[in-house]
């Protein structure tokens, strides 16, 4: 039997990065989410509940947000979609330093100062050209990044309810089944789906 050692085992599962990562919460989105200090994860997951909690999906396409006086505030704007929410979003979100993270008063302080731009995307994550169908989903003119793409459509599907953990699948809505084509899709498959309405990389 190999037996890994406290020290091994933590190299490899390392700290909170990415999605996870600890961010301090503007104060207009502090209104939203409730909290001065959230993982994006976190904060995107919050924001959808929010938006659900007061019917502020267009009951004719639910992947556009009728935004209320707390998200016009917030957006400025009156109404977005899932692909934009998570680009305006950047400037109400900024990465705690990790030694700021345990002190709850750092993270009030980090916080409620003026919040720095944060990059929306990887700036070496390539674009693709996108078919027609996923430009209209996404609400894009043409050209997206790659990863972005799969993520943003994760979100729909997560705000929307549409995982069926009982078959590990996806049941289509109205949207998607004009997107793919079928009432279900294995949540395992949706990457290479995705992958048919990719044309092209630039």
């Amino acid at each position: 039997m190999f037996i890994i050692s406290s020290s091994a085992s933590k190299r490899k599962r390392g700290g909170p990065g990415g999605l996870n990562k600890v961010c301090a919460i503007s104060p207009e989105l502090q209104t939203v989410v409730g909290e001065t200090a959230m993982s994006r994860t976190q904060i995107v997951k919050q924001l959808w509940a929010y938006i659900r909690q007061n019917n502020l999906q267009d009951p004719d396409d639910k992947r556009k947000i009728i935004c209320n006086d707390e998200l016009r505030i917030v957006f400025g704007t009156d109404s977005t979609d899932m692909f934009k929410m998570n680009k305006l979003l950047a400037k109400h979100i900024t990465p705690l330093d990790p030694k700021d993270q345990p002190s709850e008063a750092k993270k009030v302080k980090a916080a409620t100062a003026a919040p720095q731009q944060m990059p929306t995307i990887n700036q070496n994550q390539p674009y693709v050209v996108v078919s027609d169908a996923l430009a209209k989903f996404l609400g894009v003119e043409g050209t997206v990044p790659h990863d972005d793409a799969l993520k943003y459509l994760w979100d729909y599907i997560k705000a929307n309810q549409l995982e069926d953990p009982a078959s590990a699948s996806i049941l289509c809505d109205s949207s998607l089944q004009e997107l793919f084509g079928c009432e279900s899709i294995p949540a395992s498959g949706l990457s290479d789906l995705l992958a048919h309405h990719f044309i092209q990389r630039t």
